[in-house]
């Protein structure tokens, strides 16, 4: 009987042992079951060079799979559907883990769950740079406005050295005779003020000194009025520039447009911004270009590197900031893996090893990751 409950008793503990060798082996991580890794392809945060990954989310992913021996592979998404890839990560087992430039938001947290933030984003906005370029200061120069006091200073000139000269010409030539001095023409005198600055007399009579007194007060006024006039037309220029696309009340007019299912398109409308949605960053960058919208919402680190990546040179980055985002890796609802993730994210940040990871692909706006 002993030996009958032994035997059984071996019997067991090998059934057991079988048991937890193939629950580990299939344990999600291990190389019988690898975890799917989804990749969003938007730099800073992730890239596929001839199959080789990189990015910050890229790289932080290596370093927490290395640390828990995680077997994994990359999928690569486009990040032009995240609404798809929520629901591709959420009902199926396509996918464990979606990395890239994933922004938390309510909406998404009905679905999945997220881990601890690795880089503290923001979501801005594309817009022209608006600068007044030599056409626009020409077009001030020529308004009405400023023509009629140009023209209005011609004639008051014209008019002055006219009266000047037939109040003078008479006595002060009877003067310039004794002294053999030839008096200048009107067109003399008017080539003498305007092109060599010279005056040899001052008026002699009453009525040419009554004339001089009133049109220096008559120059004055009128230049006063043709520099109040170009100040406040380039003045005018650059607020409508900046009103346009530059300013959030710009933006809440004229309207952006926006990648579909990007939580960039939620914040900006609820900053009262009109969205046209678009299918992808070219299509938005396309509207900007033609003036169709004023700017094209997007998430800042990945809008800077869009506009440095195809030499867009004509467009910036607008420093109105809609929203602070935060940027994570997304998991299936009670996940086995958030927990080592937020371990491995956290640990990074703590012994700030992450700074210099970050530092290769944002300069600068490294502590941005240094949560």
């Amino acid at each position: 009987m002993k030996l009958f409950n032994s035997s059984l008793r071996l019997i067991f503990y090998f059934f057991l042992t079988v048991a937890a060798t193939v629950s580990l082996a299939d344990e999600l991580g291990s190389k019988q079951h690898p975890i799917q890794v989804g990749v969003l392809m938007d730099m800073p945060f992730a890239q596929n060079i001839n199959g080789h990954y990189s990015g910050i989310a890229v790289d932080i992913w290596d370093r927490i799979a290395k640390l828990n021996h995680w077997e994994y592979r990359y999928i690569p998404l486009n990040s032009d559907n995240m609404e798809s890839v929520v629901d591709t990560l959420a009902s199926t087992n396509k996918l464990d883990v979606v990395i890239g430039p994933v922004s938390v938001s309510a909406k998404r947290l009905e679905k999945i769950d997220f881990s601890r933030p690795f880089y503290l984003s923001s979501i801005g906005v594309i817009i022209k740079k608006h600068e007044l370029g030599i056409f626009d200061i020409a077009k001030i120069l020529v308004s009405k406005n400023l023509l009629h006091i140009i023209i209005a200073l011609i004639l008051s000139f014209t008019g002055y050295l006219t009266l000047l000269w037939l109040f003078e010409h008479k006595k002060v030539r009877n003067g310039l005779n004794n002294n053999h001095l030839q008096y200048p023409s009107l067109t003399q005198r008017i080539w003498l003020h305007l092109f060599q600055k010279k005056v040899d007399y001052m008026p002699v009579t009453t009525q040419g000194r009554v004339i001089g007194i009133f049109w220096i007060i008559i120059a004055a006024a009128i230049f006063t009025a043709i520099n109040a006039n170009f100040t406040s037309a380039l003045t005018i220029a650059r607020y409508e520039n900046a009103h346009r696309s530059g300013t959030l009340e710009g933006l809440q007019v004229s309207g952006v447009a926006g990648v579909t299912g990007e939580f960039d398109i939620e914040v900006a409308e609820k900053n009262g911004i009109p969205v046209t949605p678009v299918k992808n960053m070219q299509e938005a960058i396309r509207l900007l270009e033609k003036d169709k919208v004023a700017g094209v919402v997007s998430d800042t680190p990945v809008a800077m590197h869009y506009l440095r990546q195809h030499n867009l040179n004509d467009l910036t980055v607008s420093p109105v900031t809609l929203e602070n985002d935060e940027i994570s890796f997304a998991v299936k609802l009670n996940s086995p893996l958030r927990h080592a993730i937020d371990l491995g994210i956290s640990s990074f940040q703590d012994d700030d090893s992450v700074v210099p990871l970050c530092r290769r692909y944002v300069g600068e706006q490294a502590n941005r990751c240094d949560l």
